[in-house]
């Protein structure tokens, strides 16, 4: 699809092998779209499969190709794409609510802040998560674009640096995380390599105390702290399983160390 877009918005989405999300979370932007005039666009991984990147060319307006070094830079390089003045992020396994439609598509008309704060709900095999850092889990997804930048040296859960004031939408993406246990340990995995590489770069050293340590720190975080008893058991293995990935990443920064 290709279309000659005036609009101040561009929605994109970073995909790699995402199939069947990315085609239900474009068609959950239809009203956005239909209110903005938005331009749509997805920054396609190169190592992706061939049948997402055919569901792109189907779905959006604009795709490109391009090797991905970490998300930070995709999504920096996402922004050097864009026209507008402003854009909406997107991950192909969330879906755009009409309520939160109309809420991107008052505040780009009339909003004086320079980035917006979006609310998630998150469902994990099948369930809602309600709680044990999973709710109201804001990201920061609306952004004016000559006033934000995202910060490289953080090669996963990245954040944007903000010239200007951050508001905060009322209205929530979805988000259905993941349908099996498998796939939470294979992407907890994958964060792990990333998290200790930066923590290595960074100068961080994993002594045998914060191997313990950290993870014990989660664990209390996640449960107590952030009420993951009151998810059940749900709450209970997920905060579990967070700890189990603390300790993941800083026995991998300190091999990193050793091979040093």
């Amino acid at each position: 699809m290709t279309h000659d877009h005036t609009s101040g918005l561009t929605i994109v989405a970073l995909a790699w092998n995402e199939t069947e999300h990315l085609r239900a979370c474009f068609a959950s932007l239809k009203t956005l779209v239909d209110l903005t005039g938005a331009e749509t666009l997805v920054l396609f991984d190169s190592a992706g499969d061939d049948a997402t990147l055919k569901v792109a060319h189907e779905v959006a307006d604009r795709v490109v190709i391009a090797d991905f070094d970490n998300f930070a830079a995709q999504r920096n390089r996402a922004l050097d794409l864009a026209n507008s003045r402003w854009v909406f992020f997107i991950d192909p396994d969330e879906r755009c609510t009409p309520r939160l439609a109309q809420e991107i598509a008052q505040v780009i008309n009339g909003g004086d802040c320079a980035a917006y704060r979006v609310p998630r709900r998150n469902f994990l095999f099948g369930h809602e998560v309600r709680h044990t850092g999973w709710s109201p889990d804001y990201q920061i997804r609306l952004l004016e674009r000559e006033h934000c930048r995202y910060d490289e040296s953080r090669r996963v859960h990245e954040l944007p640096t903000v010239d200007g004031e951050i508001g905060t939408l009322k209205a929530k993406l979805v988000h259905y995380n993941y349908d099996t246990w498998g796939q939470f340990i294979a992407k907890q995995r994958a964060y792990s390599d990333l998290e200790a590489q930066a923590l290595y770069e960074s100068g961080r050293r994993a002594s045998l105390k914060s191997i313990v340590g950290q993870p014990l720190r989660e664990l209390k975080r996640r449960l107590i702290d952030y009420q993951g008893y009151r998810d059940g058991l749900l709450g209970i293995s997920l905060s579990v399983a967070m700890a189990l990935h603390v300790a993941q990443t800083f026995v991998k920064l300190r091999c990193l160390h050793k091979q040093s």
